[in-house]
């Protein structure tokens, strides 16, 4: 009987210890999720030499190219600006769940538009300077909470002529009329 009261502080001490580990186990299963989905990313890009900081055996949040928020527990931004990417955005970085800014503006990114639409989470998206072909997808309403969308004005000039881009802009588009955009000026 002696050895019961004995028992129970250590008990409690071990459920106590165990119960303050399980978010921190929780939490960085989540970011080596992340982790996963950006090094998948970085793959379907074809492995470009400016995202070689992008291993399997460091954090995320320590990659130039990323941040995350305050705790460092997921990832928030996605910044890839200027790197000399060729292929299209893979729809996987959609599968970061928190992602609120994809910069991938002065690349060389073909193509049309990818499935940008499914990152509901999106409030900044730069898509300036890229090769981009075809109109800008109907469904991109689907970006509720986006607050910014970077176009080039002569994309847009070309897939939606017809539009007074000088007196109206893109709020002549009724899905871009509560988006700013980033006007740039050309030398043509």
């Amino acid at each position: 009987m002696q050895k019961l009261p004995f028992l129970i502080p250590r008990i409690l001490l071990f459920l106590l210890l165990l119960l303050s580990l399980t978010p921190l186990h929780v939490m960085s299963q989540n970011l080596d999720d992340e982790r996963s989905i950006l090094l998948d990313v970085k793959q379907q890009l074809g492995n470009p030499p400016s995202l070689q900081s992008w291993n399997s055996s460091s954090s995320p949040c320590a990659w130039p190219e990323i941040t995350c928020n305050t705790n460092n527990t997921t990832v928030t931004s996605i910044s890839l600006s200027r790197k000399s990417i060729t292929g299209k955005i893979p729809a996987r970085v959609c599968d970061l769940k928190n992602l609120t800014v994809l910069d991938v503006s002065y690349n060389f990114i073909p193509g049309e538009f990818s499935d940008i639409p499914n990152c509901s989470k999106l409030e900044y998206l730069v898509l300036i300077q890229n090769a981009f072909v075809g109109p800008i997808p109907t469904d991109i309403d689907r970006l509720s909470r986006l607050l910014y969308l970077g176009l080039d004005r002569k994309q847009l000039l070309r897939r939606h002529s017809g539009i007074d881009w000088e007196t109206k802009g893109a709020s002549n588009i009724p899905i871009f009329s509560n988006i700013t955009f980033h006007k740039i000026e050309y030398n043509i």
